[in-house]
């Protein structure tokens, strides 16, 4: 049987990776095998797990090329998690299908957006392959409503790939991010 794909995605501080590493407590409380991926490029919390902003994480293989993934899987495997998609190459998509195929179930955790409202293309082309999509809201910086869906970048250059945390972006609604874009 064919394995089943979910991706969690929204803004930052949405909770994303927090529901990613729920759902490998659920595998592991269930007793299945399975693999956890993050990009090499992300080391703001730590180089070899993945984190979540209120400190809770997993071991996780820090990869940089998205083909790596398959050199980590065997026939045990019941479930692969990858964390911040968006920085992962575009083969990510091909690496996906062939563990779905191979009866893996894959759950991937990303920004769907750019600071300036661009669309990541990795994140995109797993949305499109997803059995389930998980959009997730975070609570607005400026306004304090829980309906932030966009990323604003507050401090760095206007590069799109940054990585970053509180010093450099914050979570906002569509009214905020217009008022403070201006």
């Amino acid at each position: 049987m064919a394995g089943k794909l979910t991706v969690i995605t929204g803004p930052m501080y949405s909770g994303k990776t927090t529901e990613l590493l729920s759902f490998v407590e659920i595998y592991r409380l269930g007793r299945k095998e399975v693999a956890v991926f993050k990009p090499e490029i992300d080391n703001r919390y730590h180089s070899t797990m993945i984190v979540s902003h209120s400190g809770d994480g997993v071991e996780a293989f820090a990869i940089k090329k998205s083909k790596e993934i398959l050199e980590y899987i065997d026939q045990k495997t019941k479930g692969v998690f990858i964390d911040e998609v968006q920085f992962f190459d575009t083969e990510l998509f091909d690496v996906v299908k062939e563990l779905l195929d191979k009866g893996i179930d894959v759950f991937c955790a990303g920004l769907d957006l750019t600071h300036k409202q661009n669309p990541f293309e990795t994140t995109s082309l797993l949305l499109s392959l997803a059995d389930t999509v998980i959009k997730k809201k975070a609570v607005c910086h400026r306004c304090g409503e829980y309906n932030a869906t966009l990323t604003l970048k507050i401090a760095g250059g206007e590069e799109e790939i940054d990585v970053g945390g509180q010093e450099k972006y914050i979570a906002v609604c569509r009214n905020c991010y217009n008022t403070l874009k201006g």
